[in-house]
Parts: structure tokens; C-alpha cells; sequence
């Protein structure tokens, strides 16, 4: 019995090796040296109340079956502290100051699964980090096998990264993200370019009744039926057409930029043709992003024949709610309805020009 000494680590270097039990609670001891003689006869072994931080391995003590290390340091017990002391049969290691952690729980799996050699289980082993684990018990603590397993973690966290990516990607690709930004980027260009080449025209000056965007394949509907009717006779509407009305030298886009924001209305002659039209593409957006910037009821959508949903492709998505929420006019294939189509489109467009 060598307990209340103050004894230090040195003590294990001047003990007899044939010494089978061994007190030295209240002391100063901090850790077991690893050089020392073996004590193979050494059966019990009461290390309670010093300053250890860890469980000490059977290396020194091969026989050992019995250890008190009760009120130490001890955060973290080593879990391969069962495996290198086979022969112990019971462990006082209550009261120490856990944290409660992975190892913790390492600890504590590989306890129970030897057998259970913990004495004082489960009252005297208690978190004591982090603070609000603390007073929690060692058996009440858990934690998944995803946030202690750092590997499954990683490869967690890349699964889900690339997950994200292919879904954003698809997305992309779907709604044609890639035009859209294209697209918002030419307009920003162009409407810089056009505030510094004119800074004295900062308001612009509306000179058409209605932009008119439609596909060429449905051109001879536009010629022979649209702006015949609305150009002629009482009330004359003025129409921006891209055939006469842009600019030589202007880049597609800014044109179509351009006389959307001339023009008080945007026509547009919705059929099959238009929705594979690349152009017409660009002006519906043009158009909705007027509508939006300045909250206006500029769209008039005139339906020429019926478009299977089928066939819009996944960028027409404005187009889609356009339909779905706004009031189209529908070409009437009776001669008879002809003059009441073009009174409502007329009123639609009813605004004058400065």
C-alpha cells in the first residue's frame, strides 16, 4: 500500500516483480512508463485519484485483473484498451471528466462487446465535455456512424456534391439556363451601348403602335392578313415590322431590342412555326423582360393555330405561362368572326402615339 505519497511516475522503477497487488491511489502519478520491468505477477492495480490521462496498456502487467483508475484526467479512454489487457476482468474508471466523443463511443462499443468489465455502469460515467452534454450518461450518448466516420463523411459529402451538380446541370440544360444568360447579357450590352452613344436620348421616344414578332413560315398570314387590316382604313395602326423597320448595320439583337422598346405593344403570331423559330425566341424574352421592368400590359398574343404542348420545347417556359395566365386572341377559321378578331385586336392596341 504506497497510497497518499505524493508518489511520481518514477515509482514503477523500484517496485518488486513479484508484487501482486499494488495501491497507489492519492498520488501524483501522470502516466505509466512504457521501459519499466514487468510486474507479470501483478493482479490488481489501484491507480484511482492521480493524474493520469489515459487507461495504461497490459504491456508491464501481464496478469492483470483487476484496475481501479477511478478520479483521474481521463478524457478519452483508448479503446484498444481491451484488446491489450485480455485478462481484465473488471475496470473502475468511473468519474473522470469525459468527453463525450467518437472515441468515447468507441470506447464504450468495445467495452460491451467484451463482455462488460466496467464497474459502476452506468451511474458513474457521465459527460463532462461539452458543456451541454455535460451530466448526460456514457450510455445515453450517441452519435451516428456518419459523423464519426470521417471517410464515410468525405465520401458523403462528394456524393451529394456531385448529386447537386448533375441536378443543376440538368436544369440548366432543361430551361436553357445558358440562352437566358446569353441573352440578359446582350440586352445589358446593348442597352450600355445605347446610353453612350445617345446621352442626350435617355427617354425613348415610342413610335409605333405595335412590334409584330412572328415566325417567316407564317409570313404570309402577316403580309396578307395582319397588316392589311390594321394598317388601312379608319384608325390606321402604325406597325414595326423587321423586314422594313431595321436598322442595315445593327446587330440582329439590338434591332429587336430596339423596336420593342419603340413600340407601344409587342404582336406576337403564336403557331407551331413560331415556337421552333430561334429569333422569335429572342423577342418573346425581349418582350417578357420589358413587361416585367416596367410592370406594363404590353403583350398581345394572337393564337394562328393550336400548339400541342408537346412541342414547345422546355425553354418556352415564359411561353407556357403566358398561355396559361393571359388572354390570347385565336384566329377564327370562319370568314364570318374575321371583322370581330380584328375589332378586338384593334381595341388591344387602342393607344396613341406622341
Amino acid at each position: 500500500d504506497l497510497s497518499l505519497n505524493q508518489l511520481m511516475d518514477s515509482v514503477f522503477e523500484c517496485l518488486p516483480v513479484n508484487i501482486e497487488k499494488l495501491d497507489l491511489q492519492n498520488n501524483q502519478v501522470t502516466s505509466v512508463p512504457k521501459g519499466m520491468s514487468e510486474l507479470k505477477s501483478l493482479k490488481e492495480l489501484n491507480l484511482a485519484s492521480n493524474r493520469l490521462a489515459d487507461l495504461p496498456g497490459c504491456g508491464g502487467f501481464t496478469s492483470l485483473e483487476f484496475l481501479n483508475m477511478e478520479m483521474n484526467l481521463i478524457l478519452t479512454p483508448s479503446a484498444d484498451f481491451f484488446q491489450s489487457c485480455p485478462r481484465v476482468r473488471e475496470l473502475q474508471a468511473g468519474h473522470n471528466p469525459f468527453k463525450c466523443s467518437c472515441e468515447v463511443q468507441d470506447f464504450i462499443r468495445l467495452e460491451r462487446q467484451s463482455g462488460g468489465k466496467l464497474f459502476g455502469w452506468p451511474s458513474a460515467y457521465m459527460c463532462e465535455y461539452p458543456e451541454d452534454l455535460r451530466g448526460t450518461q456514457l450510455k445515453d450518448f450517441h452519435l451516428s456512424e456518419l459523423a464519426c466516420n470521417t471517410m464515410l463523411l468525405l465520401v458523403t459529402a462528394l456524393l451529394l456534391t456531385l448529386v447537386l451538380v448533375a441536378v443543376v446541370a440538368f436544369l440548366c440544360i432543361y430551361l436553357d439556363v445558358p440562352w437566358y444568360v446569353r441573352m440578359t447579357w446582350q440586352w445589358t450590352q446593348t442597352k450600355r451601348r445605347a446610353w453612350h452613344s445617345q446621352p442626350e436620348e435617355q427617354e425613348r421616344v415610342l413610335q409605333f403602335h405595335a412590334f409584330i414578332s412572328y415566325s417567316e413560315r407564317d409570313s404570309l398570314w402577316v403580309k396578307n392578313e395582319l397588316i392589311p387590316n390594321l394598317e388601312k382604313g379608319e384608325g390606321c395602326v402604325q406597325l414595326c415590322q423587321h423586314e422594313r423597320n431595321f436598322v442595315p448595320g445593327k446587330s440582329i439583337v439590338e434591332n429587336i431590342i430596339n423596336c420593342i422598346e419603340k413600340s407601344y405593344k409587342s404582336i406576337f403570331v403564336l403557331s407551331p412555326n413560331f415556337v421552333q423559330s430561334e429569333w422569335c425566341h429572342y423577342e418573346l424574352y425581349f418582350a417578357h423582360h420589358k413587361l416585367f421592368s416596367e410592370n406594363s400590359n404590353s403583350l398581345i398574343l394572337i393564337l394562328l393555330e393550336p400548339i400541342p404542348s408537346y412541342i414547345i420545347p422546355a425553354r418556352y417556359h415564359k411561353l407556357k405561362a403566358l398561355m396559361a395566365k393571359r388572354t390570347y386572341l385565336e384566329w377564327p377559321k370562319e370568314r364570318s368572326k374575321h371583322a370581330l378578331f380584328w375589332a378586338n385586336l384593334r381595341a388591344a392596341i387602342s393607344v396613341n402615339l406622341p
